[in-house]
């Protein structure tokens, strides 16, 4: 139900931006450079139309008041509706939307894995100084219930994943990097003799939207 109203309301202004745009009134016209596109005047849309889309915002602000049989009820005519509103908006907009929509979830992804390593990291060298300089030979020793010491992470083209390769090793003591495996999950080095050790890294070798492999963070 919820991806049928957000896909009534995909609009770039958004609804309340929408509305505000149609009481602005028309700018005057002024010259424009050579060469230069004169601006886009702001759309008006019709009182209909101006209509649906508060509806549409209230129903997604306070659809948690309403019993679910009269949402679902309401289905059928959102579908026919996002149909012809697809139709009206085109599939380049759709596109660019969809395009748009996947930058931001990526986004928060990355800053989530970022945020979740920060905390790992921080757990691991709370760790080191309470056990007289030792990091753990495991990290699922940095609580008694394994699932809250591992956080989860979900990178792109990965599962959600909580999994750590341990390297007990100093096979990789020349160069850590040729460690990474792109698992999507967790890369930490345990043996004491290797110049890696204590070091925690995120084995995926995808960017985050900055440009920055995950495993250099």
């Amino acid at each position: 139900m919820k991806k049928l109203i957000l896909a009534a309301l995909m609009i770039p202004a958004g609804p309340a931006a929408a509305l505000d745009e149609a009481k602005v009134p028309a700018a005057p016209v002024t010259a424009q450079p050579a060469g230069q596109k004169p601006p886009v005047p702001p759309l008006k849309y019709s009182p209909e139309m101006q209509k649906a889309m508060k509806n549409l915002a209230l129903l997604l602000e306070r659809g948690a008041e309403i019993p679910p049989a009269r949402l679902e009820a309401l289905a059928p005519e959102l579908a026919r509706f996002n149909g012809k509103l697809e139709d009206a908006l085109g599939p380049d907009l759709i596109a660019d939307a969809a395009r748009r929509e996947k930058a931001i979830e990526a986004a928060r992804r990355a800053a989530a894995a970022v945020s979740a390593l920060q905390e790992f990291r921080s757990a691991l060298q709370t760790y080191y100084g309470v056990n007289g300089g030792k990091y753990p030979a495991d990290p699922a020793e940095l609580a008694s219930d394994p699932s809250q010491a591992i956080p989860e992470l979900l990178l792109p083209d990965h599962s959600a994943t909580a999994k750590v390769t341990i390297i007990d090793s100093r096979k990789y003591d020349d160069d850590f990097t040729r460690a990474v495996t792109d698992s999507g999950g967790w890369l930490y080095f345990s043996n004491q003799d290797s110049v890696n050790y204590g070091l925690l890294l995120i084995d995926c070798r995808h960017t985050a939207p900055d440009g920055t492999e995950f495993f250099k963070y």
